[in-house]
């Protein structure tokens, strides 16, 4: 069974062309949004449910991407970028981690000597899916997304969100929830079905943040909770 969807869009073409870049074409599974008279997305799949899942992550994202065009319409000179990380971020790293983590004690290296060694094990797990959000130049906050791990639990190749953080002067901005988009398409794009990772149980925020964006709680060990998104 093939599913053909044509669906014609009423959002800016700025925000049309921000998502035009995440164009995704394998096998049975094509995603097109073109931009070029009117926003128009093209899909093929072939199932309903596949293309319930597929409307679900556009429609997050382009909500995501809406957000931001809102926010920079207030400032045209403000300018966001997400890129990957370089090993010329590492000061931006470090210094922003230790800003973000700022009464999380529990869940992240004290010690700058750790940082720095931290930073560079996720540069060598998967430096393509290591990203930094820059506004105007500035770094705001980074994800860490390993697609070359593999699972203790499910006991097979999973993508691994190992990071992410956003700065605390820029929160509630959708920045994290951009950042958590990037990272979800970089999944797919690399044939990945689950994405997991591993919250602090008190952190309660982070929690939630993660449910809104649909993964489901599994299991607690000590003091960190796995949660799951199926893709």
């Amino acid at each position: 069974m093939r599913v053909n969807l044509k669906l014609k869009l009423d959002i800016p073409k700025e925000v049309c062309k921000s998502l035009e870049v995440d164009n995704y074409i394998k096998d049975d599974i094509t995603i097109k949004l073109q931009c070029e008279k009117e926003p128009i997305l093209y899909v093929k799949t072939h199932s309903i449910g596949s293309l319930k899942s597929i409307l679900d992550d556009f429609f997050r994202c382009l909500d995501a991407s809406i957000k931001i065009y809102d926010l920079t319409k207030k400032d045209k000179d403000e300018k966001l970028v997400i890129r990957n990380v370089t090993k010329d971020d590492l000061d931006s790293f470090l210094n922003l981690y230790f800003k973000a983590y700022r009464g999380f004690d529990k869940y992240y290296y004290k010690t700058r000597r750790w940082a720095k060694w931290y930073f560079k094990w996720l540069m060598k797990r998967d430096k393509d899916g290591f990203f930094v959000c820059e506004i105007n130049n500035k770094p705001v906050g980074f994800i860490g997304c390993d697609c070359n791990w593999i699972s203790n639990i499910e006991k097979r190749d999973v993508a691994e969100i190992h990071e992410i953080f956003v700065d605390p002067d820029y929160r509630g901005r959708g920045i994290g929830k951009l950042l958590m988009n990037k990272a979800i398409d970089y999944a797919k794009k690399r044939g990945k079905d689950l994405v997991e990772l591993w919250v602090g149980v008190e952190n309660k925020n982070a929690r939630e943040f993660y449910k809104k964006l649909g993964f489901e709680e599994k299991e607690v060990v000590k003091e960190w909770l796995r949660m799951i998104k199926r893709l």
